[in-house]
């Protein structure tokens, strides 16, 4: 049987084994003074950082999906006036008419499952200089940001670079990017919600968090989200963990002024087939401010494969095109160009640096299959720390 704790660190299980359960917690992860709180939270919003300016894309945004289809139809051969006839009901009548507009050896092909099927477009990519991230590689280069939060110069985020000129990716002072955020909502309310668990918080006299050490779960449960009144997750609902040891990762992390920022580590977590199917970072880094009113908000930064990122596009197919305005194809070529680690036997890079926003409520998270202690942590696998 497991203890499970609230995010104030409070027992609400009564049983024999309190007692001696509570002796166990100076065991786990070091002796942690008898105070230490355990908070958990469930993951409001997850989606591609963005911190757009006026003028990181000097050439203008790339085109609008009437303007780029019109492109597309000419690529293809359509005449005038086949192109005048398909936009009398635009855009219901181009979604059939773009799958095939790839070659191979002569015949046509499903562009989105064979994206080099047609010539290389040639995307506007961001040329600005400030995104939230961390510095993955201990270095400062000309393609580098600076964050506008902590300052950290030498930035990676080459993702934002692939695609922060189309519109629908853009955003700044703190809002979410249109299609991002529409990703991640479509696909909570069936997928598993994802949790995130802080150990080992102290406070001192006058209730303030203390700097220190901290450990950091984050973790799939077995159950979405509820959303409240207002459409949002609702808050201090309770999660169970997916004992599934893929799902779960555990980092240490250090506390300051009520922002932890966690070691490297390699991440990996489910999330939906609608969007990206699985998201798996090496070196990610996580940086989460702890807010007084029990939410939290931060960003998780690191090298991710960035062919799972083309597909998340390309399986909207037309769909995506036509109503997000962006060139799916040219996507690819950009993740490609610009994919800055990891190559594999030919030199290609196959993971993209990248940054994400977390938002996220207060809930309480329980370990079916913890070991009677009052940290609440049960047995999870500790992430794979990659310098």
């Amino acid at each position: 049987m497991a203890l499970i704790f609230d995010r104030a660190g409070v027992n609400h299980r009564f049983c024999a084994l309190a007692i001696g359960a509570a002796g166990l917690a100076l065991t786990t992860f070091g002796a942690h003074s008898a105070r230490a709180e355990t908070r958990g939270y469930a993951v409001s919003w997850f989606y591609m950082a963005a911190e757009s300016q006026p003028d990181d894309c000097p050439e203008g945004t790339n085109p609008l999906s009437d303007v780029m289809v019109k492109q597309f139809l000419v690529d293809m051969g359509k005449t005038p006036a086949e192109i005048t006839e398909l936009f009398k009901d635009y855009p219901n009548n181009l979604y059939g008419a773009l799958y095939m507009r790839g070659k191979r050896d002569g015949k046509p092909v499903n562009v989105y499952s064979n994206p080099t099927s047609v010539p290389d477009p040639n995307i506007k990519t961001a040329k600005g200089h400030v995104a939230f991230g961390f510095n993955l590689d201990s270095k400062e280069g000309p393609n580098d940001f600076v964050d506008p939060q902590t300052n950290e110069r030498g930035v990676d985020d080459m993702l934002y670079r692939a695609v922060g000129c189309f519109i629908t990716q853009r955003a700044s002072g703190g809002t979410r990017a249109t299609w991002p955020a529409i990703e991640w909502d479509m696909t909570r309310d069936q997928m598993p919600a994802w949790v995130i668990e802080i150990s080992g918080i102290e406070r001192d006299a006058n209730g303030k968090v203390k700097d220190g050490d901290v450990k950091v779960g984050f973790y799939r449960a077995t159950s979405p989200v509820t959303r409240n009144a207002a459409g949002d997750p609702q808050a201090d609902m309770s999660f169970a963990v997916d004992t599934n040891p893929r799902t779960q990762n555990l980092v240490h992390a250090t506390m300051r002024n009520g922002t932890l920022t966690t070691d490297p580590f390699e991440f990996y977590l489910l999330q939906d087939p609608f969007g990206v199917a699985e998201y798996h970072f090496k070196q990610a880094k996580v940086r989460l401010t702890l807010n007084d009113d029990g939410s939290a908000k931060g960003v998780l930064g690191g090298y991710e494969p960035w062919l799972p990122i083309y597909h998340s596009f390309a399986l909207g197919g037309s769909t995506n095109e036509l109503n997000l305005s962006v060139n799916t194809p040219g996507i690819y070529y950009a993740l490609k160009k610009l994919a800055d680690a990891y190559p594999d036997a030919s030199g290609q890079n196959q993971f993209i640096s990248a940054s994400y926003m977390i938002e996220a409520v207060p809930a309480f998270v329980s370990h079916p299959n913890a070991d009677k202690t009052s940290m609440n942590v049960g047995p999870v696998r500790l992430a794979q720390v990659r310098q």
